[in-house]
């Protein structure tokens, strides 16, 4: 079932070395099932997918399921995730099917399903099928599971350059380092209060020009923003001090902009630039 509607996946970009790795998977464990998860990202309408991971060495193979050995695939995928400048994320999975099977069982569904609700954007799936030369079908996988089959190319050249960049020696610098621990720090506040990050609404974006501005004019709090819609989230680490804070800003039924700090405190858009800026003076 084909779907045209905004935002939908044009095709799948695939990096060499992850279509390496599943043809060396499948190969190993022929002719028994097999698979594994995708890494990569979805990016300018593509799935763009850089590596690729086995389903490990405790992983259940046999002609018709597998299973995963879910710590090894936990950990594999965490360490090359951090591999690249812009770390990789889940987005969808891999497994191969006997014969020319090529549409999912109920069992698939259900870990379609899993992996769907995962990204706003839903999944990414494929299917290995050696009939008898090698095939490898790709499937977009919205919530509702209605599934997209998807053009699929292969080539490094093909994925975007600042998606492939690899950490260098250079990131273990000392201003890049904190600035790492920075961001890691700001995500951690921002994980406070879980939200699903989305464009924020105009007016909202509007009414907080002016306290963005004062964000970038003063020196007293480093900060990160997370824009959810009606709510745009500020996370606040003092840089003198061991002040953290995480507030939420959104607009009164008045329109005013206010701002919600975690703990209840609630200050109105001047009020709070106003604590802002007596930080950086009394530094």
């Amino acid at each position: 079932m084909q779907h045209t509607q905004p935002g939908a996946p044009q095709e799948v970009l695939f990096s060499r070395r992850a279509l390496a790795a599943i043809c060396a998977e499948t190969l190993e464990h022929h002719p028994l099932e097999t698979g594994g998860i995708l890494l990569g990202h979805w990016h300018q309408r593509r799935w763009q997918v850089l590596e690729a991971i086995d389903p490990g060495p405790g992983a259940r193979c046999t002609a018709t399921t597998f299973e995963y050995d879910c710590a090894y695939v936990d950990h594999l995928a965490s360490k090359l995730a951090r591999q690249y400048r812009q770390p990789l994320q889940l987005i969808g999975l891999w497994h191969r099917h006997p014969g020319s099977f090529d549409r999912f069982s109920a069992e698939d569904d259900l870990t379609n399903q899993r992996f769907a609700d995962l990204n706003p954007h839903g999944a990414l799936s494929c299917l290995v099928n050696l009939d008898p030369a090698f095939r490898l079908t790709a499937f977009h996988v919205p919530p509702d599971l209605s599934y997209v089959r998807l053009p699929l190319v292969v080539g490094d050249a093909l994925i975007d350059s600042a998606l492939r960049e690899p950490i260098q020696v250079s990131d273990l610098e000392p201003e890049r380092l904190a600035d790492q621990a920075l961001a890691m720090e700001l995500q951690q506040l921002m994980a406070r209060i879980p939200r699903v990050h989305s464009a924020l609404l105009p007016a909202l974006a509007d009414a907080f020009e002016p306290v963005l501005s004062a964000l970038e004019a003063q020196e007293g709090w480093r900060y990160g923003l997370r824009a959810c819609g009606r709510v745009l989230q500020v996370a606040l680490v003092e840089a003198w001090g061991p002040r953290r804070q995480l507030w939420e800003l959104s607009l009164s039924r008045s329109g005013q902009l206010q701002a919600l700090r975690e703990d209840g405190w609630s200050l109105s858009a001047s009020a709070f630039v106003g604590q802002l800026q007596e930080v950086a003076r009394v530094h």
